[in-house]
């Protein structure tokens, strides 16, 4: 009926597989912690920890992405570390060179792209709550402006997908947030 050598390599193909999945979801780990460092290394002003977590995680991106382009059913896996990827480049970008960048830019897709430029906006709500502890006001009204302006174009895309709806939301939520706390820090100096 079937042959042995066809069985063996059919289970020889499915390890690869599991092999490959297993490395994808290492790395996205590895990935997701280094973003994490990034962020947090930004916000506190360690531009230094930044940059060295920055080339770690682009390694782990570039091993990320052989694994998919070699085998593409991956992609899922690696969905949420692009992501990931995406809201750390994009954070460390705008403080740094005041810019936010495009996905062709990062080598992320489109789908990941928007997913982290919106969380991008949690982490600019948080580093502009840090700067108003240091009383730099002028930080956390620039940072609603630019919020504001993700929030306008998130809408003007009019996503069907579910999860990016529930992002506009947050964007939607994180712009009121700090609009209230803009205005409670500014009566509060009167």
């Amino acid at each position: 009926m079937m042959e042995k050598e066809y069985i063996e390599n059919l289970k020889e193909k499915f390890r690869e597989f599991e092999n490959k999945k297993d490395k994808i979801i290492e790395l996205g780990v590895k990935l997701n912690r280094t973003s994490k460092s990034i962020i947090y290394s930004v916000i506190r002003g360690d531009i230094k920890s930044a940059n060295e977590y920055m080339a770690e995680m682009d390694k782990y991106k570039e091993e990320m992405d052989k694994i998919v382009r070699e085998e593409p059913r991956l992609y899922n896996n690696a969905l949420i570390s692009y992501q990931e990827y995406a809201e750390a480049k994009i954070f460390y970008n705008f403080i740094l060179n005041n810019r936010i960048p495009k996905n062709d830019e990062l080598n992320v897709d489109e789908y990941s792209y928007i997913m982290g430029l919106m969380d991008f906006v949690g982490e600019l709500y948080r580093k502009s709550i840090e700067e108003m502890l240091k009383n730099n006001l002028e930080f956390a009204e620039k940072a609603r402006e630019i919020i504001y302006e993700i929030y306008k174009k998130m809408l003007y895309m009019e996503f069907k997908n579910y999860d990016i709806r529930r992002k506009v939301d947050y964007v939607g939520d994180i712009y009121n947030l700090l609009t209230d706390k803009i205005f409670m820090r500014k009566i509060s100096r009167e």
